[in-house]
C-alpha cells in the first residue's frame, strides 16, 4: 500500500496536468452516469427538473439528419446545439423512444469542461484549491440536471471555459495562432448562445486594462485578428439568415421589412419587449406570447408579433422610461431568480435544499425553502471585490463574465439556469475569499480542501448507493392540457419525491 501511495505521488510529480485532467473528468463522468441510473427521465430528452427547449432541439435536429427542413423561418435559436444533436442522432442512430445514449455522450462533454474548468483555475487557485473547485462543479445539483438532458448550457459552458482559458494564457496579447483559436471559440460560443458575442467588449476592456508592457498597436493587432476570425466564422450563418429573412421579407410586402442582418438570431427586440412590461414577471412566461395572438406561435405576418420584431427595443425602453419605479422593482425580481441559481445544492439528492420545489416555465427547478442563496451571495461578492486587488486581479475577468450575465438578465428575462451556465467563472469567485483566508496559514492551505474533497466525494457514495435501487419517484402538479390533460411544460410545475 504504501508503495501505491509513492508511485502515485511519484505520478502526480511528472504528470499533474495530464493526471489532474484524468481524475476530473472521470469522476465527472462517473457522478452523471449514476445520477442518469437513478433518475426516473433517464430516457426521456428532457428532465423533470429542466424542460427548456428539449422539444425544438429534437426536432430540428430529426429534421437536419433527414434533410427534411421545412420552409423559412425566423432564426429564433441558435444553431450549434441541435446541429451537435444532430451529428449524435447520425453516429448512434436516431433515437427509438430512448435518449439515454445522447444524454450520456452530453454528460460526458460536461464532464470535459469540469476538467478544462479545473486546468486554469490551478494556476489562478492553486492545486488544492481548483480540486475543490472541480468537486464543486461535478457535483452541482443544477449541473448534473442540465448535462443529462438536452440542454444548449451543456455545449455553452465548454465554450465560455475556452474562452476564458485562453484570454487569461495571452492577457500579455494573443500570438497570432491564440488569436485564431480564441477567434475560433468565440464564434463557435456565439453560434451556441448569441449573448457570448456581447462578451467582446468586456474581454477587450480586460486586455486593455492588464496588457502590462505590450505596446497598444500590437496588442490592437492580435486582437483585431481575432474578432475577425470570430466574424468569419459567424459569417456562413449570417448569410444564411439574410437569405431567410429576406425571403420572409418577399412574403408579406404589405409590411415593414425585416432587417436582414442577424449575426445568429433575430430574437433581441421581441424578447426586450416581453421581458420589459406591466405584466412581465421577471421570467419567461407563455402568455406575453399568446396574447400576440397564433396560438404563442411567432408568425412575422402578424402585425403585433411584427413591430415587436422591430420596435421590441423601443416598445420595452418606453415602458421603462414611464414607469421607472416598477421597472427598478422587476430589474430586482429579476436578478433574485437569476440569484436562485445559488440556491441549488449539491450531488443526486439536491443536498441540503432538497427536491421539493418549482420549476419555472422553460427554467431550471429552484427548491424550496433553502437557505443557501444569500450566505453564497456574500461569498461571490467577497470574491468579486477581491478580484479588484493586486494579487488577485487576473480573477477580475471572470468577475467581468458575470457582470456581462448580469446586465443580460437585467435586460432580458431572469432565468435561474443562466447562473449556472457561468459556473466556470462563477466558482473561482465563490471560493477565492477561503482562498484569501487560509493562506495566511500554509498548514490550512492544504488541510482545509483536502476535507473538503473527502466530505465532497461522499456524494460519489451517495449516488452509487442510490443508482443500485429503483429509479426515484416524483410528483408533480401544474396546468393541464384541457384536451389531453398532460401537464404543460412550459408553464410553472411543481415537483417533489413520491
Amino acid at each position: 500500500m504504501r508503495r501505491f501511495f509513492v508511485s502515485a505521488r511519484e505520478l502526480w510529480q511528472r504528470h499533474p496536468v495530464a493526471l489532474g485532467l484524468s481524475v476530473t473528468f472521470t469522476l465527472s463522468l462517473l457522478l452523471r452516469w449514476l445520477y442518469l441510473q437513478s433518475a426516473p427521465d433517464r430516457a426521456w430528452p428532457f428532465s423533470i427538473f429542466f424542460y427548456g427547449d428539449a422539444r425544438f432541439f429534437h426536432t430540428y435536429a430529426l429534421e437536419h439528419v433527414r434533410g427534411t427542413e421545412g420552409p423559412a423561418t425566423l432564426p429564433y435559436h441558435p444553431p450549434l446545439f441541435p446541429w451537435l444533436l444532430g451529428v449524435l442522432y447520425r453516429v448512434l442512430g436516431e433515437p427509438q423512444g430512448n435518449a439515454y445514449p445522447y444524454k450520456l455522450c452530453l454528460a460526458a462533454l460536461s464532464a470535459a469542461t469540469v476538467a478544462l474548468s479545473w486546468a486554469w483555475w490551478r494556476k489562478l487557485l492553486g492545486t488544492a484549491w481548483s480540486l475543490v473547485g472541480a468537486a464543486l462543479f461535478a457535483s452541482s445539483f443544477g449541473w448534473l440536471v442540465l448535462s443529462t438532458t438536452y440542454s444548449n448550457e451543456v455545449l455553452y459552458a465548454f465554450f465560455l471555459s475556452a474562452t476564458l482559458a485562453l484570454v487569461l494564457r495571452h492577457k500579455a496579447g494573443p500570438t497570432w495562432g491564440g488569436a485564431a483559436l480564441l477567434g475560433l471559440v468565440m464564434g463557435l460560443g456565439s453560434l451556441t448562445r448569441a449573448e457570448h458575442l456581447y462578451l467582446w467588449p468586456f474581454l477587450l476592456a480586460w486586455a486593455w486594462l492588464y496588457r502590462g508592457s505590450t505596446p497598444l498597436p500590437a496588442l490592437a493587432i492580435r486582437w483585431g485578428a481575432a474578432v475577425l476570425v470570430c466574424g468569419l466564422v459567424l459569417a456562413p450563418w449570417t448569410v444564411r439568415n439574410a437569405k431567410v429573412l429576406g425571403e420572409l421579407n418577399a412574403n408579406t410586402p404589405t409590411l415593414e421589412p425585416l432587417p436582414v442582418l442577424a449575426p445568429v438570431t433575430a430574437y433581441g427586440p421581441i424578447n426586450f419587449a416581453m421581458a420589459n412590461h406591466a405584466r412581465a414577471t421577471g421570467g419567461f412566461t407563455p402568455d406575453s406570447v399568446n396574447q400576440l395572438g397564433q396560438e404563442g406561435h411567432l408568425d412575422v405576418a402578424n402585425p403585433a408579433q411584427r413591430k415587436l420584431l422591430l420596435h421590441g427595443y423601443a416598445v420595452g425602453l418606453e415602458w421603462m422610461r414611464e414607469h421607472p419605479a416598477d421597472a427598478a422593482r422587476l430589474w430586482s425580481t429579476k436578478l433574485s431568480r437569476w440569484l436562485d441559481g445559488l440556491s441549488l445544492g449539491l450531488g443526486a439528492s439536491n443536498l441540503p435544499s432538497g427536491l421539493s420545489g418549482a420549476r419555472a416555465p422553460v427554467d431550471l427547478f429552484v427548491p424550496e425553502g433553502t437557505s443557501l442563496k444569500w450566505p453564497l451571495l456574500v461569498l461571490l461578492v467577497a470574491g468579486a471585490a477581491l478580484s479588484l486587488t493586486r494579487p488577485w486581479r487576473e480573477l477580475s475577468l471572470l468577475t467581468l463574465v458575470v457582470l456581462h450575465r448580469a446586465l443580460i438578465t437585467v435586460a432580458f428575462f431572469g432565468y435561474t439556469r443562466g447562473l449556472l451556465t457561468i459556473f466556470p467563472a462563477l466558482v473561482p469567485l465563490l471560493l477565492l475569499p477561503l482562498v484569501v483566508l487560509t493562506a495566511r496559514r500554509p498548514a490550512l492551505a492544504t488541510r482545509v480542501p483536502a476535507l473538503v474533497v473527502a466530505l465532497l466525494l461522499l456524494l460519489w457514495v451517495e449516488a452509487g448507493a442510490l443508482a443500485l435501487g429503483a429509479p426515484r419517484g416524483f410528483m408533480a402538479s401544474g396546468s393541464t392540457d384541457r384536451t389531453s390533460g398532460k401537464l404543460i411544460q412550459d408553464d410553472w410545475v411543481r415537483i417533489w419525491p413520491r
